[in-house]
């Protein structure tokens, strides 16, 4: 258990990282946002289609 718990602090950390270099990078930044805003189309495209 004790491995598990670890592994899942070191994916965190590596997340943690990795979000921070995206942020702070003006041209990652921006293909970050387009990539959440097709994701958040798509969802609202499903979530429309469900509602009919």
């Amino acid at each position: 258990m004790s491995a598990v718990i670890g592994s899942m602090s070191t994916v965190t950390e590596l997340m943690t990282s990795v979000w921070d270099m995206m942020t702070s990078n003006p041209l990652l930044t921006l293909f970050l946002a387009v990539g959440l805003i097709g994701v958040g189309v798509t969802v609202f495209k499903k979530v429309k289609r469900a509602a009919k």
